[in-house]
């Protein structure tokens, strides 16, 4: 539809229509017209949507978490189309098993209070400042990583429920001592054997290759000899935070925004408490009485901070007194807080307070009362915030005019650019798994590889990469995927053809050596072929002297008896083997409980992934599209 509006929008009743168009984009929105295809889900479950936008943010942190890894070396297998496509696979499978478990969860009635995240958070070392929960520090972190409280807590909850379900599901495993003791003794197990490692490149010499077997090569691989499709690209980039630098702020208006807005810079109080907390355990009454001789000490004037060293049940701050540092409202539990801030004034203890915690005895130890912020502490802060406010409006207004002229004039973005004050960039001739770092983001390679943008040569739609980034993309070059012509790929060919034929023969010699090393020597056979035999003892499943395919194959091969010997090859990489199993030494050996732990969580991990398997073949899963890392 697109394209017939751009073919006929060089007539005076296609403007006129056109301009209809620009303005009701005025009216309802850039965002109303270019977000349809982003309504399109990544794949569904059972009804359930998993989006475009939760996949691409998955990829993304993936692909970050194996790039901070791996460097180089990640980088050199997602250049390769394959890899990068079962990358792509591997986390919507990830994020579709994510969503059955919640399904599950929701079904089997699992849930997570709010008591249990609030406890979680309070616990985490990440919120910790010196051991203790901080809030400046747990406020500052969220708002780096750009959520909220309220999200951050969903988040958690989500979390904690997949991991009850797995508890639920995997808690009742256990091994028994004989399977213990099999596993230990299998693990324990050394082997001794012979064996001797063969180059590929031995077995080359005199192969010959005819053009017959090129050409019939080729035509049985020809999707191997495919090159994928490049576009090279212009583009503008238009992001707030470069916006902030066009606008400037009076300090008339961050006055008026701090005088104006006298909650926003206003310090709720703050309460600093002991407690010393009961435990209900498995009897609140014997709990209850405990908690009620402690707060009669408490009362008669002894010391608070040794009573909760030695009776709390909240080991951690008993060590400090029971000390719990400063808080806000909203950090603890409803009871409690309530409870802290009816204390008149420092040193009041209150009565016997209950939370699903236990009984609590709190004494009140500081106020930090509510106060306002220096204006002199705030003013680069409220400084900062308006410049944003403003290059967000600012954005808002460039965002509509790009939109609105690169979609008018539709084979350049240079009116858009120029109008919008902005320039526009470039990027070389790039694959989807060889993008450059500025435009390496599934929704661009989306819109870039695009038969609209790269075959057709139109300007793509505004993408938006959140609400600060928008970027618009249009293909300066375009070179189709083709599959290159014999001569072209000739001598690649040929050095297959030879290495699959120096396979081959290497397998018929490791077959024909394998057959006599079981009753002679073939000691002169390995000279030949520029090897050595090499004889090892004791050799554990962990052992590094070994290298791991031979160890593998070496104990993989039956025990030899006095009638038969055990003898194998094996073909990996460069190399192929011939191994000879002289003994296996069985340790009589019992299980200790690390090896019972180790065997229970290998059938935990089996049945989870075997529960998994069956709910994806009792479920609808569907992906409407390709996910928009693909073209």
């Amino acid at each position: 539809m697109l394209e017939r509006i751009r073919e006929s929008s060089q007539g005076v009743a296609a403007k006129i229509i056109l301009g209809l168009v620009i303005a009701s984009f005025a009216v309802a929105g850039v965002g109303s017209y270019i977000n349809t295809k982003g309504d399109i889900p990544a794949a569904e479950v059972n009804g359930v949507a998993i989006s475009q936008m939760e996949f691409d943010r998955a990829y993304q942190n993936e692909r970050a978490r194996m790039e901070r890894q791996f460097g180089e070396m990640f980088a050199q297998l997602a250049s390769d189309e394959n890899y990068l496509k079962n990358f792509r696979s591997g986390i919507l499978d990830r994020l579709v098993n994510q969503e059955l478990s919640d399904q599950l969860a929701d079904e089997l009635g699992l849930r997570v209070g709010d008591d249990q995240v609030k406890q979680y958070i309070l616990d985490m070392p990440e919120f910790q400042v010196d051991g203790k929960f901080n809030n400046d520090r747990f406020q500052s972190l969220l708002m780096n990583a750009r959520y909220s409280p309220g999200e951050f807590s969903e988040m958690l909850r989500t979390d904690m429920q997949r991991r009850q379900l797995l508890t639920a599901l995997t808690g009742s495993e256990f091994t028994l001592e004989s399977e213990a003791k099999q596993f230990v003794e299998l693990q324990e197990q050394t082997r001794d054997f012979a064996y001797a490692e063969v180059n590929l490149e031995q077995f080359k010499d005199g192969i010959v290759v005819e053009d017959s077997e090129l050409e019939q090569h080729y035509q049985a691989n020809l999707e191997s000899y495919r090159t994928p499709e490049q576009v090279a690209l212009n583009y503008i980039d238009l992001r707030v935070d470069d916006l902030m630098e066009q606008v400037s702020i009076d300090e008339s208006e961050v006055l008026a925004t701090y005088e104006g807005n006298p909650a926003a810079y206003t310090r709720e109080e703050r309460r600093r408490a002991s407690h010393i907390l009961v435990s209900l355990g498995d009897d609140e009454e014997a709990a209850k009485k405990k908690a009620q001789d402690l707060l009669a000490k408490v009362n008669a004037g002894e010391d608070f901070a040794a009573l909760a060293k030695e009776n709390s049940d909240d080991t951690f701050s008993g060590e400090n007194g029971g000390d719990l540092d400063f808080f806000g409202k909203g950090v603890m539990a409803p009871e409690f807080e309530e409870a802290t801030f009816a204390l008149a004034q420092a040193g009041d203890v209150s009565e016997l307070v209950k939370t699903t915690f236990g009984y609590h005895i709190i004494k009140l130890t500081d106020i930090e009362p509510q106060s306002v912020q220096p204006f002199d502490e705030v003013k680069a802060e409220i400084e900062q915030n308006l410049k944003r406010d403003k290059a967000n409006l600012l954005f808002g207004e460039k965002q509509q005019l790009i939109a609105d002229l690169a979609f008018e004039v539709s084979d350049s973005l240079h009116d858009a650019a120029s109008e919008a004050g902005v320039e526009v960039k470039s990027t070389g001739l790039f694959s989807q798994a060889t993008a450059p770092s500025e435009v390496n983001n599934p929704l661009i390679l989306n819109k870039a590889f695009s038969a609209e943008v790269a075959q057709n040569g139109y300007n793509s739609e505004v993408i938006e990469l959140g609400a600060d980034r928008i970027v618009v993309v249009r293909a300066s070059e375009y070179k189709e995927s083709r599959i290159q012509s014999l001569d072209e790929v000739k001598s690649q060919i040929e050095n297959q053809v030879i290495a699959d034929k120096a396979k081959q023969a290497a397998e018929a010699w490791a077959q024909d050596v394998s057959s006599e090393w079981a009753t002679a020597d073939i000691a002169q056979k390995i000279t030949e072929k520029g090897a050595e035999l090499k004889t090892v003892t004791a050799v554990g499943r962990n052992s590094s002297d070994v290298g791991g395919q031979i160890k593998r194959k070496a104990f993989a091969m039956a025990k030899p008896t006095a009638e038969q010997a055990s003898v194998a090859w094996t073909q990996f990489a460069n190399s192929i083997a011939v191994i000879k199993l002289n003994g296996v030494t069985v340790a009589d050996k019992a299980a200790d409980d690390a090896a019972k732990q180790r065997l229970t969580s290998a059938y935990s991990d089996s049945n989870y992934r075997a529960l998994l398997d069956a709910l994806r073949d009792n479920s609808s899963i569907e992906t409407p599209v390709l996910t928009s890392t693909d073209s």
